[in-house]
């Protein structure tokens, strides 16, 4: 997974990832389900070697079926691979459980035939709210990353152009890793291709939080960009409420929050508001679908709309999520040719949306730059 791009706080020179492939037979055959760790984190193997794999080969088929319904359960699935853990400690074990439990619903969207869009749609529910339909969701690329030969305006510039060009709703560059004084001259770049400022979003990742550089938020909020993301550290609610309180740009974060527990405090104490900031929690790195949708839920039930939700990370599970439940968008590396650039070749990306097929399952197999990664495990 070498890449020579950084943000304000680490280098993905290093970065390793995890492929999992699941098996599951039914009546209707077999089906292979693939499932790929998410971006900014390092892979899950030992993990998924020591406890999760080995938990769930040693389950009973009737451990995973619903005893009234006598169907599969997901839920059930879930609780064997979550078998003897404690409560907390939300850290790695999060994103193995993800990797492994997106393979099962790639795997379960085959065997029914359906994209798992679709699927989601039919047994979960789009959100009823007039929006966007199921099987499509707005789309926005990220990129505007630190390169070891150090973008200039000029770079932004260009990524931001071909971003809108390949019909992106709106583009988000990496800020507080230069000085205050480059970092002003791309978010002006991308401004000016962009020919709003709405256009433009920011992601500090969580480089704010001294005095010298709280100067510098004052002086983004000045931009009026559409969000500024993660200013601060994901787990310091009183610095977001801070943080919050003494700008008026409105502020993205949550892709560090891996459980449902965690959501509950974000929500409570970190000064957020539905309906202007939003939240992108990493599905596949928050324990999977199971436990977002219990996010969506308490979330739900505090006031936000599912269309406050816009999950991190440009995967294709988020990709279905967002378009089969109803969710605010889909973010993806517009530019870069990496595992999360783009979407798989049979969606299609026009005027600000993304158009799903109805292929089966998750569409891995239709994106090269991921799929690739799976050579020598389908035999």
């Amino acid at each position: 997974m070498e890449s020579e791009t950084s943000n304000a706080a680490i280098s993905f020179s290093t970065m390793t990832a995890s492929a999992v492939v699941v098996e599951i037979e039914t009546a209707k055959g077999r089906f292979k389900g693939l499932g790929f760790s998410s971006y900014g984190r390092y892979g899950h193997g030992g993990l998924l070697n020591e406890r999760f794999i080995p938990r769930l080969l040693n389950a009973q088929p009737e451990d995973l079926i619903d005893q009234v319904e006598g169907n599969f359960s997901m839920l059930n699935f879930w609780d064997v691979l979550m078998q003897n853990e404690k409560e907390g400690g939300h850290g790695e074990r999060s994103g193995a459980v993800g990797v492994i439990e997106t393979a099962m619903w790639d795997a379960w969207a085959k065997s029914e035939d359906l994209p798992l869009w679709a699927l989601l749609a039919r047994d979960v529910g789009h959100a009823d709210d007039g929006g966007v339909a199921a099987g499509e969701t707005v789309i926005y690329g990220s990129g505007g990353h630190y390169r070891n030969d150090a973008v200039d305006a000029q770079d932004i510039a260009d990524e931001a152009r071909k971003c809108f060009d390949d019909g992106y709703a709106w583009f988000k560059i990496k800020v507080g890793g230069v000085s205050p004084v480059l970092d002003n001259k791309r978010i002006e770049a991308a401004i000016r291709v962009a020919g709003a400022s709405q256009l433009i979003a920011v992601d500090a990742n969580c480089s704010f939080g001294n005095k010298e550089l709280d100067i510098y938020l004052k002086q983004l909020d000045q931009f009026a960009l559409r969000w500024i993301e993660e200013p601060v550290n994901p787990l310091d609610y009183e610095a977001l409420t801070a943080t919050i309180k003494s700008i008026q740009t409105p502020v993205a974060t949550g892709e560090n929050i891996f459980a449902v527990a965690d959501v509950v405090n974000l929500l409570r104490y970190g000064g957020l508001t539905p309906g202007r900031d939003t939240l992108q929690m990493d599905i596949v790195l928050s324990y999977g679908i199971t436990e977002f949708l219990r996010m969506l839920s308490f979330a739900e039930s505090g006031g936000w709309s599912r269309r406050d939700f816009i999950p991190h990370a440009g995967h294709q599970l988020a990709l279905h999520v967002s378009s089969g439940l109803g969710l605010g968008g889909h973010e993806t590396a517009s530019v870069l040719d990496t595992p999360f650039s783009s979407v798989s070749v049979d969606t299609k990306i026009e005027d600000g949306y993304a158009y799903l097929s109805d292929k089966p399952g998750i569409g891995i197999e239709y994106k090269p730059s991921l799929y690739k990664y799976f050579d020598g495990m389908l035999n």
